[in-house]
């Protein structure tokens, strides 16, 4: 349960997580990637409480801007996954369950 009351993400069934990202992330993960995700987590709060988290549809709209000090949930995995040697896949899978908002 999350502090509001409501369930988490992992309290819901693997079925119906699948209708908040997209896709079901997987339920067992490497060491590697179980850490990859937390780093990439943290990035995204960062980036969030910095005012730096774009949604997909921002960052098209800004593509012709001057966009490059943003982030998305996609740059902040791959990064992540290429620093870390992570799955990437898995990494935005995680990120888009907590940041709905920037899926």
């Amino acid at each position: 349960m999350q502090e509001g009351g409501g369930p988490a993400m992992d309290d819901y069934h693997p079925h119906h997580r699948r209708y908040f990202t997209g896709r079901t992330c997987s339920l067992h993960l490497s060491a590697l990637t179980r850490e990859s995700v937390e780093i990439a987590l943290a990035r995204a709060a960062k980036a969030l409480d910095d005012g730096r988290l774009m949604s997909p549809a921002e960052a098209m709209a800004a593509a012709l801007g001057e966009a490059r000090e943003k982030e998305t949930l996609f740059s902040i995995a791959r990064a992540v996954a290429w620093e870390t040697g992570g799955d990437q896949d898995e990494i935005l899978c995680r990120l888009g369950e907590r940041y709905l908002d920037f899926a």
